[in-house]
């Protein structure tokens, strides 16, 4: 029987998913359902009796603790993490998942970056030469003006 779109099989489905108590239940389904409900009564009894019951034991609260022998077991069971030495760890540090792309790519930038300035800085060029280096580089005259003085 179907009562506004919704089958016993769906009711029941919500019942045990959701619990005994309407408020609970998805609002787009709620009325059709306590309408199904009202209208079989006798259909749904015991799993709402069922979903009182488990609503009811899950309300205490009750959380039953493990015994500290089973907390023993339970970690003495457990693998044991390997040892590193400094190296290794300190490669898992940089490389936590392995080494490959991005911590690779990002090491060798970096690399690349330190030789690269450090033989830039060996040449010589002293701070105002540098100017000059970069004019001539990039095909700049300082002496050459922008605009126009005419362009008035």
């Amino acid at each position: 029987m179907t009562v506004k779109g919704i089958t016993v099989e769906r009711v029941l489905e919500i019942i045990e998913a959701y619990g005994a108590y309407p408020n609970g239940w998805p609002e787009e389904e709620r009325l059709s359902a306590e309408a199904m409900i009202d209208a079989q009564q006798d259909t749904f009894a015991a799993a709402l009796a069922d979903a009182r019951e488990l609503d009811r034991i899950l309300a205490e609260g009750a959380i039953v603790e493990p015994s500290a022998d089973l907390a023993a077991r339970i970690l003495a069971s457990a693998p044991e993490a390997p040892r590193l030495g400094m190296i290794a760890r300190l490669k898992d540090i940089l490389f936590p998942q392995g080494t490959r792309w991005p911590a690779g790519a990002t090491l060798a930038s970096l690399a690349m970056g330190l030789i690269g300035g450090y033989a830039y800085a060996s040449t010589g060029i002293v701070y105002d030469e540098a100017g000059e280096a970069y004019y001539s580089a990039f095909s700049y005259d300082a002496e050459t003006a922008w605009v126009s003085e005419d362009a008035e």
